[in-house]
């Protein structure tokens, strides 16, 4: 899979930053006749645009240019898919031509060439919504996960299109959405009545989990992953979450339970399967070390994740910087991977050490001259960690707590142009110092 990243910065989608909690991917085709994912860049990569996806399929090299980051809501099926799916386009060949509505013509001399240039995308996109359930923990035969737009429009989530059926009907191929999805399963390496689940293993929930007894469960529990602590025939029983935060001991039944990662289990406090966890894993959310100085928080580390957007896959930054997690750099290699976001956590919490630091000495050298509280320690550390230290003893140095406050929402611009992500992280950070 070559996977190209393309943001469309100047998009609505991705000034915006709205993130959403990815239950499912949605799978079209674009109504016209270009192969050429490039062509599309220009057009979506604009003020201007109403619409866009997370990716387009190059109908002629098979290569996925990612247009948003894949937790950004976008605007691509025009119903409520739109805050719940992934949206991936595959592009089509170019010797089709369109009629009226969803019906084109092709030439039976070019049908063959079409057919494969359509192949090519189904199996770039099959690929690709294999390492999108691997990183989301999604079950690639589950009800209503993988979806094409046509899919979308008959469950009620998306506007009235047939795509992208239409080219498999119109292009006589012998294939189907649920050959797509078993090809996607494949892929993955297990399906869900193939996966084993035992004491141990790292489970997420599905959308429509509820618990054994039927009564029904918050989304805070659906949008954690938890660790199983028995299981008795149908009957698991979920005992703490990875982070160690939470615990709820309550039986839920083995269908809601994807396991997350190939093999990834918490067999004790310090360990997950053969990968130990660093110390900065096991830091007390709050916590003061023997020389005085604090540490960040849980609460903490969690706004910076949902800010920072995690990739289990090793990928250039746009400065050049090999990237992996939730920013980390250090030591990254082409290829690298990680097994989950829990993995990345542990890499955000040893780069927090780091930013961290730079407060206490804000406070070492009197740049802070008021006692901190933990909520206004993790909220400049999530300052400095997006802004960097220079950033932060401007901002710190010599001012009380509500001016510190007041001029965080100041740090809002990246190259001189508001940012309504960017927007929002201020807003948090200083609800967070406020609190």
């Amino acid at each position: 899979m070559k996977l190209i990243e393309s943001f469309v910065k100047t998009n609505p989608c991705y000034t915006r930053g709205k993130k959403m909690i990815v239950r499912g991917l949605m799978l079209h085709s674009v109504g016209c006749s270009q192969p050429s994912a490039r062509k599309f860049m220009p057009r979506f990569d604009s003020t201007e645009a109403k619409v866009c996806v997370h990716a387009f399929i190059d109908a002629e090299t098979g290569e996925i240019y990612q247009t948003l980051p894949w937790e950004y809501k976008a605007w691509h099926c025009g119903g409520s898919g739109n805050g719940t799916h992934i949206g991936v386009e595959m592009c089509e060949p170019r010797c089709i031509a369109y009629g009226a509505g969803m019906h084109f013509t092709c030439a039976d001399e070019a049908r063959e060439g079409a057919g494969e240039s359509v192949r090519r995308t189904l199996h770039a996109a099959v690929e690709l919504f294999a390492f999108l359930c691997r990183q989301y923990g999604l079950d690639p035969l589950g009800d209503g996960v993988i979806v094409s737009h046509k899919e979308g429009h008959d469950r009620g989530i998306a506007s009235g299109h047939g795509d992208p059926e239409h080219l498999f009907r119109q292009l006589q191929m012998d294939y189907t959405m649920d050959d797509f999805r078993k090809a996607v399963a494949a892929a993955l390496g297990e399906t869900k009545e193939e996966t084993e689940k035992e004491v141990g293993d790292i489970v997420i929930l599905s959308a429509d989990a509820v618990y054994y007894s039927g009564k029904a469960m918050p989304d805070w529990v659906k949008n954690d992953r938890w660790v199983i602590r028995s299981i008795t025939d149908d009957r698991a029983v979920l005992g703490k979450n990875v982070s160690g935060s939470h615990e709820i001991n309550s039986p839920v039944n083995l269908k809601y339970l994807t396991v997350c990662s190939d093999g990834e289990k918490m067999t004790n406090g310090s360990e997950m399967g053969d990968k130990k966890l660093h110390a900065a894993e096991f830091v007390p959310a709050g916590s003061i070390s023997e020389n005085g100085e604090m540490h960040v928080s849980d609460r903490g580390v969690e706004l910076i994740a949902r800010y920072e957007g995690c990739r289990l896959e090793a990928y250039k930054c746009p400065a050049g910087v090999w990237t992996i997690g939730y920013g980390h750099t250090a030591g990254v290699q082409p290829g690298q991977t990680l097994p989950s976001k829990e993995a990345a956590k542990v890499l955000l919490k040893e780069d927090l050490r780091k930013y961290g630091g730079y407060v206490n000495e804000c406070v070492n050298k009197g740049h802070i001259t008021f006692p901190l509280t933990q909520n206004q320690f993790d909220a400049l550390t999530s300052f400095c960690y997006n802004c960097g230290n220079g950033a932060l003893q401007k901002l710190v140095s010599g001012r009380d707590a509500s001016v510190i406050a007041d001029k965080l929402l100041l740090y809002n611009k990246a190259g001189g142009r508001e940012f309504a992500g960017l927007t929002k992280r201020r807003e948090d950070e200083r609800a967070l110092f406020l609190t």
